[in-house]
């Protein structure tokens, strides 16, 4: 308890906004990922290759668009604005999964969103270091709790995910995953 009551280790708003934030983006990427191969046989109904192609394409576009995003971050500043973009972005993701059934949409403009999205968690750890390097906190332990956060997330969000897409279907999970 003396932990916590020490001036340096004390929680402030900062602090648990960026825990919260890294749970519930956790949460929201948990709600989707496990269930994706799913919705697309059983949904979209698309056979195994094609379902292979969407995975393949999403993680080529995911890492290219988030070593552009990464780079242009780093050189530009304000990792913020980034950060909410790329929220928007998975927000517009998850309707777009929601309600829409067509495959070319989905691995392009699906794919597209999903690539600018997942850029958000690697901003928010990088802006994390910032703020543990200016505040004079631990940076690795500040890092480690955030870490455990969205570990936290992938334990709770596929069973979540699972229940949600067999017992009230996919569009109601991905609005949930967009709230």
């Amino acid at each position: 308890m003396r932990w916590f009551l020490t001036k340096g280790r004390r929680l402030n708003r900062i602090y648990v906004a960026f825990m919260s934030v890294a749970f519930m983006m956790g949460i929201a990427g948990a709600l989707q990922a496990p269930t994706l191969s799913l919705f697309l046989s059983r949904e979209v109904e698309v056979r195994p290759f094609w379902v292979g192609l969407f995975y393949t394409v999403n993680a080529i576009a995911g890492i290219l668009v988030s070593l552009w995003l990464a780079k242009r971050s780093d050189t530009q500043g304000d990792r913020r604005k980034l950060i909410m973009f790329c929220c928007l972005m998975a927000v517009a993701n998850c309707l777009l999964f929601a309600f829409n059934r067509h495959y070319l949409t989905l691995i392009t403009a699906g794919v597209l969103l999903a690539s600018l999205a997942n850029t958000s968690m690697p901003q928010i750890f990088a802006l994390a270091r910032e703020y543990a390097d200016k505040s004079a906190r631990e940076v690795v332990m500040f890092s480690s709790v955030m870490r455990a956060q969205l570990s936290l997330a992938w334990v709770i969000g596929p069973p979540l995910s699972f229940m949600l897409a067999l017992n009230y279907g996919f569009t109601t999970m991905f609005l949930i995953a967009a709230g």
